[in-house]
């Protein structure tokens, strides 16, 4: 069953001629490849023939998963179990026409199928190859699984948010994942600059879940290393930047306030109607602020709690206070800014009609990427486009899926343990 994408808009961005095998499954790996693709990049997203995890994870509507559109967007989706020899195989041609291919299956997983990187990379010398994990290819935690929870966890990062008399705070969405993801198409392109310098030779690159978090947690190491400190948690105050909290104003509403520079802070104080605290010596710069921070943070408290939210939003505006508001999805849609930034866009389905999603950034002046699609609604929907490319048959194909070893887009959502 063909594809529409002949109605669909043709990629643009300045990755446009970057081909991407995502052969990884559920956020870290396959986000990678989400974000080149939503530069430009041909990234075809290979699944299990019964389905990505992602379809079935997440909130439903009309028995069609959510998720899914969000995160394999912009990608062409084939279906192969890289597991079965005849998969591999399906891979390893493939892996000879492409740029980069992404896996994140447990370290050496990829290797038992055949799939190394030294024997892929004699066949195509500039692949570059991404490998995500939990805790990396080696050391002795390598066999363990790794999930975006446990990297939270296991960085440091949960056990300093939150408030101080309360457990340690996960998020509720896959950040170690996205923040891996970021990491990751970071390290593509690097590699890809390298290659494009030094002849055409790729490179292996082996990125885990916890060290970009860990890198994301400023002084928190050296500053035990050289003072012995320990940090806690502490709700939304900061140890180094006072003030800086969130405030609930008359009506209910939240703000946020930052003063990481002493004149904005000092400035807080004057729109609060606090010239003395705005005057006084001991209250100049941060490091005093934070021997006095439940006198400022009081004092900022109780005037947001004295106001309408509107009204501490003109007063903060009018001193050019550092402040927002603390949105619900409800409110990002209908921020003015973010609709002027198309930051959420509208996009056809065939299954739901018509979602919307989060739109591709950054922004770039002269190659613009652009949404083209969301994930796609079937399983598989585009595997004869991409093994037509390589050559098959519709016997050798039909021939695959007799065997379970493909699917050809026939099928909808469905659910498979890796």
């Amino acid at each position: 069953m063909k594809d529409r994408n002949e109605q669909a808009p043709q990629a643009q961005g300045p990755l446009v001629g970057l081909r991407v095998l995502d052969v990884g499954m559920v956020f870290a790996g396959p986000l990678v490849a989400t974000n080149l693709a939503d530069l430009g990049a041909d990234v075809i997203k290979v699944e299990h023939p019964k389905g990505d995890q992602t379809r079935n994870i997440g909130r439903f509507k009309d028995g069609e998963g959510l998720w899914w559109r969000v995160a394999a967007r912009n990608k062409r989706v084939m279906a192969a179990d890289v597991g079965r020899p005849e998969g591999a195989a399906i891979v390893r041609e493939l892996a000879r026409t492409a740029d980069v291919i992404i896996e994140n299956f447990r370290p050496g997983r990829f290797a038992s199928w055949g799939l190394d990187y030294e024997s892929l990379s004699r066949e195509n010398p500039g692949l570059v190859m991404l490998h995500i994990s939990g805790y990396g290819q080696d050391g002795p935690y390598r066999h363990k699984p790794g999930m975006g929870t446990l990297a939270e966890a296991f960085s440091g990062f949960a056990m300093v948010t939150g408030e101080a008399d309360r457990p340690p705070t996960l998020p509720q969405f896959p950040f170690a994942d996205g923040v891996a993801a970021m990491m990751g198409a970071y390290s593509v392109m690097a590699a890809l600059w390298a290659r494009d310098r030094n002849g055409g030779k790729g490179d292996e690159i082996d990125l885990n879940l916890y060290e970009p978090m860990l890198a994301l947690m400023g002084p928190m190491v050296i500053d035990y290393d050289q003072l012995g400190h320990v940090a806690r948690r502490r709700g939304n105050r900061s140890t180094w930047s006072v003030p800086r909290n969130s405030y609930r104003s008359k009506d209910g509403k939240w703000v946020a306030v930052s003063s990481a520079a002493n004149s904005i802070a000092i400035r807080m104080f004057r729109a609060i109607g606090r010239d003395d605290m705005a005057d006084d010596p001991a209250l100049q710069t941060n490091p005093d602020r934070v021997k006095r921070l439940e006198e400022c943070d009081g004092a900022i408290a109780k005037w947001v709690s004295e106001h309408t939210f509107d009204e501490v939003i003109r007063q903060f505006e009018k001193y050019e206070v550092v402040a927002g508001p603390i949105y619900d999805v409800e409110q990002l849609f209908g921020d003015p800014q973010v609709r002027h930034n198309e930051s959420i866009v509208s996009m056809p389905d065939e299954a739901l009609g018509s979602v919307r999603v989060q739109n591709v950034i950054p922004r770039f002046r002269r190659a613009p990427g652009r949404m083209r699609w969301v994930g796609k609604h079937r399983v598989g929907l585009d595997t004869r486009d991409v093994l037509d490319e390589l050559g098959y048959s519709d016997a050798e194909m039909a021939a695959l899926e007799e065997k379970g070893i493909i699917s050809c887009g026939t099928q909808a959502r469905k659910t498979v343990d890796e």
